[in-house]
């Protein structure tokens, strides 16, 4: 099971394009945290039970900006890790931050803990200050990037997510090539998929993700290669022929989210303001709503009947039922913006991809295709 406690509907920062609702001093209690792990554990071993699957869950800490709430992260972890011990699940544990209050001492804390930590950075100032400011309006970039010296080198366990959002994509090709000269060795592209698009920014959408293709080819050329998910999954995609159901997100079965009161939803970016009766799927202290959890998940996937037959359609990501409900207001219909997102990744990542074939890049061809082929042919 993946599990993610929202630990605050406050932050420190007021992001244009957030979507975790009003930003008020709303915390979750200690009490609260350690039923939402002991529920979390106890869902783990009946999963684990019923389908004879190995013990194992992930934990993960959201928020508002979970920091704020540092002492409660870190009793919930210690906690969680003494439970998984006892109950024998494996656990894997995470973070996301706006990375204003990661101290080095917070970071090492988090490294000796065996977290994975994924820093809201949008990369260089132009494109970071653009939309992630403090409250009097000042830019966050400066509080920002100190964080990243903790996490520089491909062995750090940690990411970078760049929020691509069309008031700042004028600066993202120049963005990605800055987080690499920082030696950020994993980068997470999460376009704002929430706001309009205007024609001109899509243009320059296609544009920066051809420079940075360019870019992430270049790297495997001089033998460091860097992960983005845009090109690292639609390749990877590409090789098994499309998404398997564990490629796809749980929304509502094997993932879900508790929100500061203990109200359970089928994910993070759901709960928002903790008002959506329509996707409250129970509680940490009563359970599951067997009926209401039941409605929510019987509706992932993508029901729009063009899909079907799109040639790409078993390498889209038409089937997240998070952005599908806040894009379309239901979680089985994908919005135009995510089929133009898909089709310009794909177009981007087998282009980069064919290059690098065709070159027998020895490690383009480790990454994705291991010992299975031959550096003299398939």
């Amino acid at each position: 099971m993946n599990f993610t406690l929202c630990l605050t509907h406050d932050c420190n920062l007021r992001c244009a394009y957030c979507y975790a609702g009003r930003k008020e001093a709303r915390r979750m209690a200690w009490e609260t945290a350690r039923r939402a792990i002991d529920f979390c554990f106890e869902q783990t071993c009946q999963r684990a039970t019923v389908w004879r699957e190995p013990h194992k869950a992930q934990l993960g800490f959201f928020g508002g900006e979970p920091l704020l709430e540092w002492e409660l992260l870190r009793r919930a972890a210690d906690y969680a890790d003494e439970e998984a011990r006892r109950l024998g699940i494996a656990l894997k544990k995470t973070v996301t931050t706006n990375a204003t209050l990661l101290t080095s001492e917070r970071a090492a804390w988090l490294r000796e803990r065996d977290f994975y930590v994924g820093l809201s950075i949008d990369g260089n100032a132009a494109m970071h200050d653009a939309l992630r400011r403090f409250p009097d309006g000042r830019g966050s970039h400066e509080d920002c990037v100190r964080a990243l010296s903790h996490y520089a080198g491909s062995s750090a366990q940690a990411e970078v997510i760049v929020v691509v959002d069309p008031r700042n994509v004028q600066h993202l090709s120049e963005s990605v090539s800055w987080l690499i000269s920082q030696g950020i060795g994993s980068i997470s592209l999460n376009p704002n998929f929430y706001v309009a698009w205007p024609d001109s920014a899509l243009e320059v959408w296609t544009t920066a993700y051809a420079r940075i293709g360019d870019r992430y080819a270049d790297e495997f050329r001089r033998g460091s290669p860097v992960r983005i998910n845009v090109f690292d999954g639609k390749i990877r995609v590409r090789i098994k022929e499309g998404y398997a159901a564990c490629d796809k997100c749980g929304f509502g079965v094997d993932e879900v989210a508790v929100a500061p009161s203990g109200n359970l939803y089928p994910c993070e970016r759901i709960v928002g303001d903790d008002a959506n009766e329509a996707l409250r799927i129970g509680t940490v202290f009563d359970g599951f709503d067997a009926v209401r959890r039941a409605e929510v998940t019987a509706r992932r996937g993508n029901t729009v009947a063009e899909c079907q037959d799109c040639p790409v359609q078993a390498r889209c990501m038409n089937w997240c039922g998070c952005i599908n409900y806040a894009t379309t207001g239901v979680s089985d219909r994908v919005a135009g913006i995510v089929c133009f997102h898909e089709r310009m990744s794909i177009e981007a990542a087998d282009r980069v991809a064919a290059a690098l074939y065709a070159e027998r890049n020895p490690v383009f061809l480790a990454k994705f295709y291991g010992a299975a082929v031959e550096m003299g042919g398939e």
